[in-house]
């Protein structure tokens, strides 16, 4: 299932985020992947979950993403859990891309039993409906 953490900057979803993973570690089986645009947060999560940083990899658009988040995929089938903060700074992504890639993520998450958590610089008014019924607290 994809799940999104709604908010303008400065509202606490990358907290949120890593508050989850954190907490998740010991409850699920498979792996966890924060992707994130910088290394920031790289020591706020537990040193069981896989940090990326996105930049070190030179996406620049919604394809690009979903390219490199298929790769993981791929690449590690006991994936359980990816989160994404930030996606407008990993890849550039605007309102329009968003629901292509929620339609995608969910489809991986479908296929390969994956949970994403995704925060997204949107308040909750500002999205489309069939991207509300993602939306977590």
């Amino acid at each position: 299932m994809v799940n999104l953490i709604c908010g303008k900057q400065g509202t606490g979803k990358t907290q949120k985020m890593i508050a989850f993973g954190n907490d998740a570690i010991d409850k699920i089986k498979g792996k966890i992947v924060f992707l994130e645009a910088n290394n920031k947060h790289m020591y706020d999560l537990h040193h069981d979950i896989r940090y990326i940083n996105t930049k070190e990899h030179g996406m620049m658009n919604a394809d690009q993403f979903l390219g490199f988040v298929s790769g993981l995929l791929a690449a590690d089938y006991d994936i359980e859990h990816v989160y994404i903060d930030g996606l407008y700074k990993i890849a550039k992504i605007e309102m329009n891309d968003l629901k292509r890639i929620i339609e995608k993520l969910n489809n991986n998450s479908i296929e390969f039993e994956v949970d994403f958590f995704m925060s997204v610089n949107f308040d909750e008014d500002e999205l489309d409906k069939d991207i509300k019924k993602y939306i977590i607290n």
